[in-house]
């Protein structure tokens, strides 16, 4: 699935950063990783030929769901059935709670409170297609406007994030261009998500300019 970050009603909003950094506080580490059956199963003539990505300082990382696998393939596309219905070779059980728990990530579970947080990378990183993941000191990210609420985020390696915007100085950009730019492609595709390793509790907070 592609992930477009210009979303509709949002298109163009941009925000101030105001850190914020509770006594006591340390950052926690994401593990970010490129998924390379993205960049390497889409024929769109502008896919950009990489051997590398550099994922930059200020990269945010928004809840994206539940994962099934590790961080370069968090839905476990590795085992997917033909036609992407459900997965091969699971127990029926198994496959049971993964579809259970796709359908709270999709709002099918009325029950289920989608989790409202993101993290911020604090360094640049390159990913190669040798070594697609690294591990990365990381903030929570809040905010009014992306209703991002949680400064406090678990080490869990059952959810997921997955890139969603760039902090570029005091502002947050969320687009992503699909130009030639293996970033901003993979980014713009769904291809660069991260698992949290290490309990984050440091944060930063986006204001409106407004």
């Amino acid at each position: 699935m592609f992930r477009f970050a210009l979303m509709a009603g949002m298109a163009g909003i941009m925000t101030g950063v105001l850190p914020l950094c509770p006594s006591g506080a340390w950052a926690g580490e994401i593990r970010i990783c490129f998924d390379r059956r993205v960049a390497e199963s889409d024929p769109a003539p502008n896919m950009p030929r990489f051997d590398s990505i550099t994922v930059p300082s200020g990269t945010v990382f928004n809840y994206a769901g539940h994962a099934f696998g590790p961080a370069d393939d968090p839905l476990d596309r590795a085992h997917a059935a033909p036609f992407g219905d459900g997965w091969r070779g699971l127990p029926p059980g198994e496959e049971q709670r993964r579809r259970a728990l796709q359908m709270e990530d999709i709002g099918g579970d009325s029950g289920y409170h989608r989790p409202q947080a993101a993290v911020m990378i604090s360094a640049t990183t390159t990913l190669t297609r040798a070594r697609p993941c690294a591990n990365v000191a990381a903030q929570a990210v809040l905010s009014e406007d992306w209703t991002w609420t949680a400064d406090h985020i678990p080490a869990d390696p059952h959810v997921y994030y997955q890139a969603y915007g760039v902090v570029h100085g005091s502002r947050f950009d969320p687009t992503f261009d699909t130009d030639p730019d293996a970033f901003q492609w993979v980014a713009a595709h769904g291809g660069l998500n991260g698992i949290v390793i290490s309990d984050i509790e440091q944060s930063v907070t986006l204001h409106s300019d407004d």
